[in-house]
């Protein structure tokens, strides 16, 4: 299966991919990965709280790099900046932003309104990061995949970022599983609900 992300973003500096198998149809994956709420994915909660702490201090940005309790997982994520690349139901999501997320108060995340904008994006001093979920289907299940890449714009970017990333990494992979194991649940909890319901008299 070809990432979505090769398209988006061929060229890259930093990669992560996680992936998970789903014991029903992709539609049903695709309807949890957008019911999930913030709610179901505590680990989460405590990771990006931890990295939005210093936003709360005088001069920081204004809140919203944690992920509050009452928000969907989808929304939330969109709600720091990152812009829907490309949709395709129930098969690819892909999101990204031109940001400078190693700033201890969350530097810039610069807008762009669609995927030609950001691919165009020079400007230096920030890093382009796209996150893909993609869908495949197996059988009765469904392969849930998730691709995070990062390209920095220039030279003094990828020396700030490069340490950034070393320390986040192992925190950005948990949160990664703790999502794909948040919308398994939720796809399969939901797919037996309604098995059981058709059943019933």
């Amino acid at each position: 299966m070809t990432a979505v992300l090769d398209e988006i973003l061929p060229i890259y500096r930093h990669r992560e991919r996680h992936a998970t198998q789903i014991a029903t149809a992709p539609e049903a994956v695709w309807s949890a990965l957008h019911a999930i709420s913030s709610g179901d994915l505590r680990l989460t909660r405590v990771l990006t709280g931890i990295r939005a702490l210093p936003q709360r201090l005088p001069g920081g940005r204004p809140p919203g790099g944690g992920l509050p309790a009452d928000r969907g997982f989808i929304e939330a994520f969109l709600e720091r900046g990152y812009r829907k690349l490309r949709v395709d139901p129930p098969w690819t999501l892909v999101a990204g932003a031109p940001a400078q997320p190693w700033r201890l108060r969350g530097g810039e995340t610069a807008g762009v309104e669609d995927v030609e904008g950001f691919r165009a994006f020079a400007r230096p001093g920030f890093v382009l990061i796209a996150t893909s979920f993609e869908l495949e289907g197996l059988g009765d299940g469904t392969r849930l995949s998730t691709e995070t890449r990062v390209q920095p714009t220039d030279a003094a970017a990828a020396r700030a970022f490069r340490p950034y990333w070393w320390a986040i990494r192992a925190g950005s992979g948990l949160i990664r599983r703790d999502v794909l194991h948040a919308v398994r649940r939720r796809a399969e909890r939901d797919t037996t609900s309604a098995a059981v319901t058709i059943q019933s008299p």
